[in-house]
């Protein structure tokens, strides 16, 4: 029996990456088994699951404190299963501060481990680089610089594109079809998406929506929609939306043809923000956290900006409206700048659609599962 495959990953887009993995290396080694952390999406592609990532999935210092005792037993259960002599291969996927404990716990046993989308070292906590030297055999990366950046390190580091182009390419230049989702004929379309965590829901749609109100009052003609990222968030967000007075709707799939549709959005800061301008959707980008997390990442952070689009652009060209500036009347202000003005909004747009030239390349799928066939080739023999 070829040594099992485990796969690692902590939230919704991280997932979505891994689960690409998965559906490739199974074509490729169809007798090898695969475990690992995840959700339905990565089930779905044949793993099987030791641990779902729901409750170990937060994000902040105050965050992790209330949920330690769930993270701790998942933490304990994964470095124990890659410890056993069955592993051939760990890949890792994003959620740094978990995986790191994994993958060194899988080094020390001699398991090949692979990171896809390793953290960003080179936004903070660069000492990092060093570690994942260390205990890695390679590591895809999402942004053409960081392989520069990592191989300085020591770091076996490939740029091959980033992996949202292989999952945006049925849609990225698919026609805006909003009857699909029920939306009225003639509105337009503003996005809001309060992030993929239980806690950045809580935290980020009642401000969200009381921004959307405002912009209704000034554009009538506005009609939102809320993709829902997780189908374990659905409750939460209905019991939310219910009642809000807003033209709104929820749509639970299809979310990538959904934001063709869009003319803007109220995005919290994450992938998607970087999924929207690849679809030519200029957002306004908003994030809040507890003020001790904030303080510390503040002082730590090297970058200027944290939303992903203004970050591969090199300069802020989309609003960043973070912690006590993150406040219904501001980003209103901000989303009606947009929508108002067809000349900017255009022009955001441009600017949007510029970044997919700098994420193309031959394919990050592909360049993990090569990368598992040389640096782990004793596991599948």
């Amino acid at each position: 029996m070829p040594g099992t495959l485990f796969l690692l990953c902590g939230e919704p887009s991280g997932e979505a990456y891994a689960a690409r993995v998965a559906r490739a290396f199974r074509e490729r080694f169809p007798e090898v088994p695969m475990e690992g952390i995840g959700s339905t999406r990565l089930e779905g592609e044949g793993v099987k699951l030791l641990r779902d990532y729901g409750d170990i999935s937060v994000m902040g210092v105050t965050e992790v404190v209330k949920h330690l005792p769930a993270i701790r037993n998942a933490l304990r259960a994964a470095k124990e299963r890659v410890s056993r002599p069955d592993i051939g291969a760990v890949v890792l996927v994003d959620f740094p501060d978990f995986n790191f404990r994994v993958g060194r716990t899988a080094w020390k046993r001699g398991v090949p481990v692979i990171y896809y989308i390793p953290p960003q070292v080179w936004a903070w906590r660069t000492g990092r680089a060093r570690t994942l030297a260390r205990f890695t055999r390679g590591a895809v990366v999402l942004f053409p610089f960081e392989e520069e950046f990592l191989r300085r390190f020591g770091v076996n580091a490939v740029f091959a594109g980033h992996p949202l182009m292989e999952e945006l390419a049925p849609v990225l230049d698919a026609p805006a079809d909003p009857a699909r989702y029920g939306i009225p004929e003639g509105k337009r379309v503003v996005g809001l998406l309060p992030g993929s965590r239980p806690g950045e829901v809580e935290t980020h749609l009642p401000t969200l929506l009381s921004a959307a109100r405002i912009v209704a009052e000034r554009a009538p003609d506005v009609h939102f929609a809320l993709p829902v990222a997780r189908p374990a968030l659905r409750g939460a967000i209905a019991r939310r939306v219910a009642g809000c007075g807003l033209p709104l709707t929820l749509v639970d799939e299809e979310r990538h043809p959904l934001f063709r549709c869009m003319g803007a959005a109220m995005a919290v800061s994450g992938t998607v923000t970087l999924e929207l301008a690849l679809l030519g959707v200029p957002s306004v980008i908003v994030y809040r956290t507890s003020w001790l997390t904030y303080r510390i990442a503040k002082r730590l952070a090297k970058v200027r900006s944290v939303g992903l689009p203004n970050i591969v652009a090199g300069e802020p060209f989309l609003p960043e409206l973070l912690q006590e500036n993150f406040t219904p009347a501001r980003v209103a202000e901000a989303v009606c700048g947009m929508i108002g003005d067809a000349a900017r909004l255009e022009a955001l747009r441009d600017r949007c659609l510029a970044l997919r030239e700098r994420l193309r390349g031959p394919g990050a799928t592909g360049a993990v599962v090569d990368m598992l066939a040389r640096e782990a080739a004793d596991a599948w023999a």
